[in-house]
């Protein structure tokens, strides 16, 4: 399957305004490596039964449908590994913190919005039909659900960037040609940089 055409079975998380404290609590930030996180997510939730990640209908699911502003507040980047790692590849909300969003991206983790309406129809079907299938196709921007097609939003430079899976190193040096040719123009008393780029020097200080 291609990074543009991506399927699979959903969790409707009916809530909104779920911030990153609530996706993954403070207590559990203590490790630092990406991985292992995956029993942390929505920890203070799943402590009740009736959660639903706690319910084994959805046990398979590889897409998170959540609500309006998913992830606000703080910049953890331990909320994308939680999800990441809990086993989840996309995340589709009406729309999302952006910081979370742009963490999503270079970690692999595919941020998808859509309308109020696209999610609202989302939650009802897959409430009643935990093995319905999400069809997500990025080129023709489309979510599919039981025949129910729903307009996905990505803005073209992030669609990019996740399906071509560049971090922002390898986005800035797609460029290295023009950056190059900009240095070389450039007055030679200004400040620029040595050759691999090992640290910064002066011309004028010479």
């Amino acid at each position: 399957m291609s990074r543009e055409h991506i399927r699979g079975q959903g969790v409707p998380l009916l809530r909104n305004n779920v911030d990153t404290d609530q996706i993954i609590p403070a207590r559990f930030c203590y490790q630092a490596k990406r991985v292992g996180h995956g029993d942390s997510l929505f920890g203070n939730w799943r402590q009740d039964p009736s959660f639903v990640l706690n319910d084994s209908r959805y046990a398979d699911a590889t897409i998170l449908v959540a609500g309006r502003e998913f992830a606000t507040g703080s910049s953890r980047e331990y909320a994308v590994w939680a999800i990441k790692d809990y086993g989840f590849k996309v995340v589709i909300a009406q729309s999302f913190g952006d910081i979370f969003y742009k963490n999503a991206i270079i970690n692999d983790l595919l941020p998808l919005k859509t309308t109020e309406q696209g999610i609202e129809t989302l939650w009802g079907i897959l409430a009643r039909s935990p093995e319905a299938v999400i069809d997500i196709d990025l080129e023709d921007k489309t979510i599919t659900i039981e025949n129910n097609v729903i307009s996905a939003i990505m803005e073209e430079r992030f669609k990019r960037k996740y399906i071509l899976n560049l971090d922002d190193i390898s986005q800035t040096l797609e460029d290295i040609e023009s950056i190059e040719g900009y240095e070389k123009s450039r007055y030679r008393y200004l400040a620029t940089t040595i050759e691999r780029g090992e640290n910064f020097t002066s011309a004028k200080s010479k």
